[in-house]
Order: C-alpha cells, then sequence, then structure tokens
C-alpha cells in the first residue's frame, strides 16, 4: 500500500472538518526530513507511533480517528548511533544531554525548542510495556515500521489514553488481518510472538478487547470492519499453539505483574 503524502491529506482533512494546527503540519514535514537526514549521514531511522499511522494509513484524517502528534518517534540501529547523532546535529536539534548520555545504545532524545517538540529515537529495541527487537523491521524505501509492527506498539500500552484508542482503530480500519502478506496487519506473526510470551498474549489480547469496547462505544466502527478485523487477531491468536514457558507461565496468571509501567519524564527545555 503506498504511503500518505500528508501535504495533500490536509486540504482533504479540512473538507471533512480537521483543521491541522500549524505546529501539527511543522511535526509532520519534520519526521520525513529528519529520516532523510540520517540516510544522509549513513543511518537509517523508521518512524514508530502517532505519524507512522498518518504516514501508512489512508484514513489518517477521518474525524473518528485523527489526532494531533506531539511529538516525533523513531527508531535505528544501536550501531549506527553516532551518524544519528551527527544528522540531528546538522538539523539543529538539542539533544537531552544527560539522559542521552545514561542511555547510550538504547534510546536517545532531542528537541525542537522554538516550534516545541520532542524527538524520541529508540535503538533496536522498542521498550516500553514489552520490549521488542524491531531491527529486521528497519527495512529501505519506507519511512515507517510495517503495519503488524506499529500495531504491536500499541496493543503493548497496558494504561491506554484516547490516543492509542485511535491509532488501533485506524489500523485495524485500514488495514485487514491475514496469514502472510503484504499490505496487511499479519495475524500470524503477531500469533506466534503471543504463542512464545504469556504476559504479551495477555496485555495484547486485553488492549484488543478495550479497543473493541471503545469503537462500539463511541461509534466509531460505523462500517463494521474495525470490530471483526479485531475479532480475527484474537481467534488467530488464541488457536496458534502454545510454548511450554507458556503454559507454566499461565498457571501463575495475573497474581504477578507480567508488563513494565514506563517512567514519567518532565520535558524542562521545553517548558523554558
Amino acid at each position: 500500500m503506498p504511503q500518505a503524502d500528508l501535504r495533500v491529506l490536509r486540504p482533504v482533512a479540512a473538507a471533512q472538518g480537521v483543521r491541522v494546527s500549524v505546529n501539527q503540519a511543522v511535526i509532520e514535514d519534520a519526521a520525513p526530513a529528519i529520516i532523510e537526514a540520517a540516510e544522509l549521514h549513513g543511518a537509517r531511522l523508521r518512524a514508530v507511533g502517532g505519524l507512522a499511522f498518518k504516514r501508512l494509513c489512508p484514513s489518517c484524517r477521518d474525524p473518528r480517528f485523527y489526532r494531533e502528534n506531539k511529538d516525533i518517534d523513531l527508531i535505528g540501529r544501536r550501531e549506527e548511533t553516532k551518524n544519528i547523532q551527527k544528522a540531528m546535529e546538522s538539523l539543529g536539534y538539542k539533544p537531552r544531554e544527560m539522559f542521552n548520555k545514561l542511555n547510550m545504545g538504547q534510546r536517545l532524545i532531542y528537541y525542537n525548542t522554538a516550534d516545541k517538540f520532542r524527538i524520541d529515537i529508540f535503538l533496536n529495541e522498542f521498550a516500553m510495556c514489552h520490549k521488542f527487537d524491531f531491527r529486521p523491521s528497519i527495512l529501505a524505501d519506507t519511512y515507517t515500521l510495517p503495519i503488524t509492527q506499529l500495531m504491536m506498539t500499541k496493543l503493548q500500552v497496558v494504561q491506554k489514553t484516547e490516543k492509542e484508542y485511535k491509532d488501533l482503530m485506524l489500523g485495524f480500519h485500514d488495514f485487514d488481518v491475514e496469514k502472510g502478506g503484504l499490505g496487511c496487519i499479519r495475524g500470524d506473526e503477531i500469533a506466534a510472538l503471543c504463542s512464545k510470551d504469556w504476559g504479551l498474549y495477555t496485555t495484547f489480547a486485553k488492549s484488543i478487547n478495550e479497543m473493541i469496547d471503545h469503537a462500539r462505544a463511541t461509534g466509531s466502527d460505523s462500517e463494521n470492519v474495525i470490530v471483526p478485523r479485531a475479532q480475527k487477531l484474537v481467534s488467530m491468536m488464541n488457536e496458534y499453539p502454545k510454548s511450554t514457558g507458556w503454559k507454566l507461565r499461565a498457571k501463575l496468571g495475573e497474581r504477578a505483574r507480567w508488563y513494565e509501567l514506563p517512567e514519567n519524564d518532565s520535558d524542562e527545555l521545553l517548558s523554558s
């Protein structure tokens, strides 16, 4: 599926009653500029998060799913950290010095202090409530991770807000769930991953069921597309044979926590 040109979609959004703020347009244009600068410096960055969904999903300006983004989330390769830093410096972004030193090789944070937004760069692994090694998905000739991996980044969130629900509904609205193939949510890949990890399976299943309830309550699934696709994914996860480790962990169940809760951090550089 071709990736959306957000500049072309802005007039369409206005016609649908969605107004894209000036700051939002700046953020949307900054993400591909960072990715292209990284390529010029010998590093590969790919978008994750809400901007990535906007890039992949043609319905991103639909008022049911539209949301503004306050930051840019990217993922790159650890061995290219120095080149990534050079690219960010070439664009004038301000590093979060102490955080970057303490988390070297894992994560980098930069700021645009003029337009007041943040750039979060994960290296090799996307680690929040659950951890994923997305290195094989940092592909050439694209600005984002594949839709399957993007859905994982939203399904893994334990304490969800409206933005996670909207991104998940958007993904299920625009992409079918299939066993293999391109241009779809790879249900077989998600089910295989969950079959080895009871905790991941539990978080994903809860997230999907919560999103289904949200879609029904808000009337967001007026075309009756989102819910059947989400239910199909749950069925694939349930039917996939589980590992011995999965079965052993399932016996303990929810008596022990199976996820991490990311620490809240403030952005002093943006408030100054």
